[in-house]
């Protein structure tokens, strides 16, 4: 899973790994996307955070594990 701030075209590329924003900080729905899980047969979620606009990742990271167990996932 990746999320991302920009919202102008081109849409959801990786051009710029600057703009790569934590899971549920971006414009990406997840709630919406994440609601059809089960019909899907989805099994997994993996959070990719390989860039982040100040530098710490690991951070990024555990800002996207909270919004998913306390936005989106509930």
């Amino acid at each position: 899973m990746k999320d991302m701030y920009t919202n102008e075209a081109p849409r959801y590329t990786t051009d710029g790994e600057s703009d790569f924003a934590p899971v549920g900080e971006g414009v990406i729905d997840f709630k919406t996307i994440l609601a059809s899980r089960d019909v899907a047969g989805m099994k997994y979620m993996v959070v990719e955070q390989d860039a982040t606009k100040d530098g710490k990742p690991f951070d990024a990271i555990k800002t996207s594990i909270t919004n998913l167990t306390t936005k989106i996932l509930v």
